[in-house]
Formats: structure tokens, C-alpha cells, sequence
């Protein structure tokens, strides 16, 4: 039984969101089958947006260039719509907060797909290179806070397809280490090449290359925007820059992103904090259920869960204050559940209380191993529960 008022968005901090913790996060959540937004907030900046089912991405949104990377990959993968200037603006225009279900982007070009207006290869290929654009620039933070929220429910007639993070995290990473052996790591793609000194550039360059550069030079087309243009490698067009930008020709300028059809959601809901959260993972509904008479009459919030192959990616979400949990279960145990959650660095400190039948020595000994916090025998008493609270939360 899951008895939740509210769920947690309490951050957990990670410190240069490189590939290799990239995949670490990702794979956690593919384990234990999350389904539902993933949002990665780059602290007074940035923010991201995942959504997942089953632990397999569906689509990604956000970063300061959201819009510009939608149309960018638009023109690259589906020209057949983005060279109709006028259907598309049409299009664009009909959509409406209410119509959108989770990320307005990606169901646009579903809606495309069913209508016939573009085909399959194409919107696979775009959806691909816009999870690669945005690990790319996930690889260049210095540090990224996570926050899951499993309410958020994705149809599985709403999904196009399922990709493994692994499919496009490599590739983004590979495209970053590129980056960095042309020199490039301290520059962003997402900025705008612009026209310092004009004079020196064109004794420079050809007559051609100079007039070219004159035009879309501009400070309103980005490294990206102008790679796709051009139809050149990205680092490759970018390290080709380099000498001009080094001797102060051309210089790296930031730029707005283009008008979105609907506004972004850019709070990060964080939950009540004055009163602790304990969840009990028990398949019993009835042990839940007593622990959740007895929590909140003392004043607690309270999360049961009763499907055990759930339970971290529910415990990922709601990160409580403190686990009450089950030794025995189908399919899964308590020591596997509690081992997961030590390898977590946001539960290594939070108390883990395991709940057992059996209160022998052995049982005792194997949950110390495994990082359990204290040890309760069933059947449940309310007296014990609350000294064990209080001996390992402060009273309220």
C-alpha cells in the first residue's frame, strides 16, 4: 500500500556530471525501471528534462537553447518540414499548454509521424542527435543537482521509441573529448561568432570566406546553428575558427534562445522539509499499513511500498529521511535493496532499519555487513517504532 501526501524534490548534488556518472545515474534508474521526469539543474543557470519509461529514455528537453536545437536538428533530419516556412509557423502556432502532455518538441514531431508528413528514419535520427546535443553540454557543468518525480506518466501510445542512455551518452562523450583535443574545452558551441575587427579578418581571409563570414558572423547564429549550415563536423568547423578567435577577430558572444510556442516550466518544486519522511518497503499492505498509523500519529510523513522491484526507483524519488525495511520479499530481499542504497552517495548516511521475523544472529550480523542501521523485529510494536525513530531521527 503507498500512502504518499507528497513527493520529495529534494536535490542530490553531483559533482562534474561527466559520462562515466552519466551512465552510473542512468543505469540506477534503468535497474530499477523508472518511469516518469528526470530534471538535471545546473545551480543558477541551467536545467534539463528527461523523460523516461521503464528506465529507457524517451525524450529530453531544456538547456538555455532549447527551441534553437529543436529547429537546428528540424532542418538537419526533417528539411521536408523545415523547409515549408509556412506550415511549420502554422504548426507552431496551434500548439497550446493545454494540448501539450510532457514536452512539446517531441510531440509535434509524433504528431508529424502519424500524419505521414515525415518519415520514421528521420525522426529517430533527430531525436537521437538532440539527446547527444545535450550530454554534449552536460559534459562542460561543473556540477548538476537531480530530481526525479514519478508522477509524471508517459503513455506508451505517446512514445515514438526507447533508447538506452548508453546509445547516445557515448557518442556525446567521444564528441567531447574531440572538443578538448582541438583546444576547444573552454568555448561553448551554444555561443555566436561575431565580427570584432573587421579590417584585420578581411586582410586575412579570401574575399569569398570574408563575405561569408560577414553574414552569418552576425551574433545571432550559433557554432551549432552554423555547423548545420554549413554541413560540416562541429569541432572540426569550430577548431577551423580558432586562429581567428585567438588573435581577437572573431570573438564568442551568448545569445537567446528563439521564442518557445509555450513557456517553460523553470521551477524546481522542493518539498516541505520541517517534517521528516519515512518510507516502509514491506509486501505485506498490512505492515505498511500499521506503520502508517503509527508515523503519522506521531506526527511523520509516511510512504508505503509494497512492490520490492520498485522500490529504489520510488525511494530515488522520494528520498525519505528514513527506511524501515523488509527482510523477506518475492523476488527480491532486503539485504539487495539496502546494499543498492549504500552505493547511492544521497543514502549512505540515511538510517536503513530492517524489519525480520527471524531475529537471529546471523540476520544481524549480514544486515550490519550490508550498512543497515538498526535492526526491528516483527510483529510490530508501536513503542519500539518510535524509540528507533527518535533514537535515529531528532523528535519533532
Amino acid at each position: 500500500m503507498e500512502t504518499p501526501n507528497q513527493e520529495n524534490h529534494s536535490s542530490i548534488p553531483i559533482k562534474g556530471f561527466v559520462a562515466s556518472k552519466q551512465s552510473y545515474l542512468f543505469n540506477v534508474l534503468k535497474k530499477h525501471q523508472f518511469s516518469g521526469e528526470l530534471q538535471l539543474v545546473h545551480p543558477g543557470k541551467e536545467q534539463w528534462r528527461f523523460y523516461l519509461y521503464m528506465g529507457r529514455l524517451v525524450c529530453a528537453t531544456g538547456g538555455n537553447h532549447s527551441v534553437r536545437r529543436w529547429r537546428r536538428n528540424l532542418a538537419a533530419f526533417l528539411p521536408e518540414v523545415a523547409s515549408d516556412q509556412v506550415f511549420l509557423e502554422q504548426e507552431i502556432k496551434s500548439i497550446s499548454s493545454e494540448k501539450v502532455k510532457f514536452c512539446w518538441e517531441y510531440e509535434l514531431v509524433r504528431h508529424w509521424l502519424l500524419e505521414g508528413k515525415v518519415g520514421r528514419d528521420g525522426v529517430i535520427k533527430m531525436v537521437n542527435n538532440i539527446f547527444i546535443e545535450i550530454f554534449f553540454d552536460l559534459n562542460q557543468t561543473l556540477e548538476i543537482s537531480f530530481f526525479l518525480n514519478s508522477k509524471v506518466h508517459i503513455p506508451l501510445e505517446e512514445q515514438i521509441f526507447l533508447l538506452d542512455a548508453s546509445q547516445v551518452i557515448v557518442p556525446a562523450w567521444q564528441q567531447w573529448q574531440q572538443w578538448i583535443n582541438l583546444r576547444l574545452g573552454d568555448r561553448s558551441p551554444n555561443k555566436a561568432p561575431v565580427i570584432r575587427s573587421a579590417k584585420q579578418l578581411q586582410a586575412k581571409t579570401s574575399p569569398k570566406t570574408y563575405e561569408i563570414f560577414q553574414k552569418l558572423f552576425n551574433g545571432r547564429n550559433t557554432l551549432r546553428d552554423l555547423a548545420v549550415q554549413f554541413k560540416r563536423d562541429l569541432p572540426q568547423f569550430s577548431s577551423s575558427l580558432l586562429p581567428y578567435i585567438q588573435q581577437g577577430y572573431i570573438d564568442l558572444v551568448s545569445v537567446a534562445d528563439l521564442p518557445a510556442p509555450i513557456s517553460p516550466v523553470t521551477e524546481v518544486q522542493e518539498a516541505e522539509t520541517a517534517t521528516p519522511l519515512i518510507a516502509c518497503i514491506d509486501d505485506s499492505p498490512l505492515i505498511c499499513e500499521t506503520m502508517n498509523i503509527i508515523l503519522k500519529k506521531a506526527g511523520y510523513r509516511f510512504l508505503g511500498i509494497t512492490e520490492p522491484l520498485k522500490a529504489i526507483a520510488k525511494i530515488l524519488a522520494s528520498k525519505p529521511d528514513m527506511i524501515f525495511l523488509d527482510l523477506v520479499m518475492p523476488d527480491t530481499n532486503g539485504y539487495e535493496i539496502c546494499a543498492s542504497l549504500r552505493k547511492l552517495s544521497f543514502f549512505r548516511n540515511t538510517p536503513i532499519i530492517i524489519l525480520t521475523s527471524n531475529d537471529g544472529m546471523i540476520e544481524r550480523v549480514r544486515s550490519k555487513i550490508i550498512g543497515a542501521s538498526d535492526f526491528m523485529a516483527k510483529p510490530i510494536n508501536p513503542e519500539e517504532v518510535l524509540v528507533i525513530v527518535n533514537k535515529h531521527l531528532s523528535p519533532l
